[in-house]
């Protein structure tokens, strides 16, 4: 599969996950995600969270099963100012739903590739 501008092979892996069994759901296709349980995974972060995957279906249903990329390069949306690709950062949740923020800290997951300004997006490889 060819990916970002410069194209070229990339493997991914995409697992099935579930939303919780009670509570509010507003899942959309792009959000980081968290693990919150067995194979469950919601969008709300709280302090000291970290970025598990990217949620690939949109989904406000309790209980249902959802695609995550785990690994590979996810295209997150983040929050706040454009950041830069420095071949260090990583991404760590932020305090919106289903958004990340690049840095460099040692709780951030993965490497920022590529970042989209105009779409506001961040690639970052897990």
């Amino acid at each position: 599969m060819a990916f970002g501008a410069m194209g070229g092979p990339i493997s991914g892996l995409i697992i099935t996950c579930k939303t919780p069994d009670t509570g509010t759901v507003a899942l959309e296709a792009g959000d980081a995600v968290k693990l919150t349980g067995d194979y469950e995974i919601s969008n709300a972060f709280a302090e000291g969270d970290r970025v598990f995957g990217e949620a690939m279906a949109d989904c406000a249903e309790n209980g249902a099963a959802v695609p995550v990329r785990v690994r590979g390069v996810c295209v997150f949306r983040y929050s706040g100012t454009a950041p830069a690709v420095d071949g260090v950062s990583g991404v760590t949740p932020s305090t919106e739903a289903g958004r990340v923020l690049v840095a460099d800290t040692s709780a951030a997951r993965g490497l920022a590739v590529k970042v989209n300004p105009e779409a506001g997006t961040v690639e970052v490889l897990l």
